[in-house]
């Protein structure tokens, strides 16, 4: 009996001692003007420490608490990227079909691209520019206006760009005969109740939405500098960047494709959580898969990530490829080095060497 609660009590102050660790990192980036937002970290399926620091809304001084809502930028994709994968489950799509069998408004020299190319950003299509995000536009609208071939295929092993899963997102459209947003919400959102989580739309009025804030100094700034809170037409990105999301809702979204509720642990070992080519991108640390990127090379061991960066909102998703470390971090400002800190943040939390 002794033993045991000496374990405990061993055990308690360990995780406190890393608790602590993380408050002053977080509270140092806070009064420095680098961090405002939420983290959550889990271990073996359970949330062992939430935190919130900051404001959702500067103007009126909103706090951030558990229920705040971010625009998760592109870790959205993960989203498009498993429905991807739940379709081809099903049959109801291969990842060889090119994707004018699905989109037969593209032009015939678009003929050689697949939905894997599309999956791993090998399209060899260009960067949209930001005049995509400046008006509302319908998806075939967007498509038809900014989905074009690069000049040159130099780059063509990997182009990281939005009209990939843009387009994506079109060809869900037209397998499940649902606008994407729904067939999201009917095939991910609904079934695991993931209720503070959904589709921004500059139209609605969205209860506990974080606002924005940007100044693109990314962790080189000072609490002194101007930040904006001005927002593009975030509806415009869809399946590349559309969804809001709480780190809970994420959590429990991870926890469904560890407990194989989405798609088989066949399917996840094989594609999600395995690299897919094999060409390292240093800056999204890791090597592509069909949602993640495996980083094989900044830890101790290999683990999976997501992450993205919309108008001041900052995502980052760490965990081993059991799915058994989780942190999730959500911002709603860019003045962070958001990967660097949760690097730091994840070090600690596993007990390893930053």
């Amino acid at each position: 009996m002794k033993k045991t609660i000496f374990l405990i009590l061993l055990i308690s102050t360990f995780c406190f001692g890393q608790k602590e660790q993380i408050d002053s990192i977080i509270d140092k980036e806070y009064e420095l003007g680098h961090f405002n937002g939420s983290i959550l970290i889990a271990k073996n399926g359970k949330v062992i420490t939430k935190l919130n620091k900051g404001f959702a809304n500067l103007q009126f001084k909103v706090p951030i608490n558990n229920n705040t809502k971010f625009p998760i930028a592109s870790t959205t994709k993960l989203f498009t990227a498993i429905l991807i994968l739940k379709l081809q489950e099903k049959g109801e799509l291969q990842f060889n079909d090119k994707i004018t069998k699905y989109i037969d408004s593209l032009p015939k020299r678009f003929g050689d691209i697949t939905v894997s190319d599309l999956l791993l950003h090998k399209s060899g299509l260009a960067n949209e520019p930001i005049k995509a995000y400046l008006s509302k536009y319908k998806i075939d609208d967007f498509i038809k206006n900014f989905v074009k071939k690069k000049q040159s295929l130099d780059t063509i092993d990997f182009n990281y760009n939005n009209v990939d899963y843009v387009l994506l997102s079109r060809i869900i459209e037209k397998i499940t005969n649902e606008n994407f947003s729904k067939a999201i919400e009917n095939l991910i959102l609904k079934p695991l109740k993931l209720t503070n989580t959904g589709f921004v739309n500059e139209s609605e009025v969205i209860n506990n939405l974080a606002y924005g804030y940007h100044n693109y100094t990314f962790g080189s700034g000072k609490p002194e500098d101007k930040i904006y809170n001005d927002r593009r037409f975030i509806s415009n990105y869809f399946g590349a960047g559309q969804i809001y999301s709480t780190t809970q809702d994420l959590h429990i979204l991870i926890k469904a494709l560890s407990n194989d509720q989405l798609i088989s642990r066949k399917t996840r070992i094989k594609y999600l959580t395995t690299k897919q080519n094999e060409i390292y991108i240093d800056w999204l640390q890791g090597y592509s898969t069909y949602g993640f990127f495996l980083d094989n090379k900044t830890y101790s061991f290999p683990v999976i990530r997501r992450g993205g960066n919309i108008d001041g909102f900052n995502s980052e998703i760490i965990m081993d490829k059991e799915f058994n470390r989780i942190l999730i971090i959500l911002c709603n400002t860019d003045t962070a080095d958001l990967k660097e800190i949760s690097n730091k943040i994840f070090c600690i939390s596993v007990n390893i060497p930053n």
